[in-house]
């Protein structure tokens, strides 16, 4: 392409420049609008934390390296005191969430309890429910989302 002055080059430098900023504009909106997010919904929320598995050793201080469900690994850590599962179910919340600590979540395993959170004010969304572990018992959540 061959300018033959310096106004044909201003205007496409311009016009690149307004494609870029119009880019950045329309994706920006796209990463920010509230969209149909399910994260809200205290029910799916539990039931996807609830439905995983993960490995013993990436929680607790063992070489073990099976993968054992989220009511397992919670009945486990709850029953030794260890806090490794409710750093990572925090963790896991804070990140979902978008917003550290506005949720509360309680759990409770025979006559041990846990928590993390600490929502404040009026719930938006809340679920109780209870998920069997392999060993006998249940584990009892309730989640609510501010």
């Amino acid at each position: 392409m061959r300018l033959k002055n310096r106004k044909g080059l201003t205007a496409m430098v311009d016009a690149m420049i307004f494609i870029v900023v119009m880019g950045l504009a329309v994706s920006a909106m796209f990463a920010f609008s509230g969209g149909d997010h399910s994260e809200s919904d205290a029910s799916s929320v539990i039931d996807g934390i609830f439905s995983a598995k993960l490995r013993a050793c990436d929680i607790t201080d063992t070489d073990d390296s099976r993968l054992i469900s989220m009511p397992d690994m919670i009945a486990f850590c709850l029953l030794t005191n260890d806090k490794g599962v409710m750093e990572y179910l925090e963790s896991v919340l804070d990140i979902l969430m978008q917003r550290p600590g506005s949720y509360r979540l309680d759990i409770v395993y025979l006559d041990k309890t846990a928590s993390a959170g600490s929502g404040r004010g009026d719930p938006v969304s809340g679920s109780v429910k209870e998920f069997t572990v392999t060993y006998g018992g249940t584990v009892k959540a309730d989640l609510k989302i501010y």
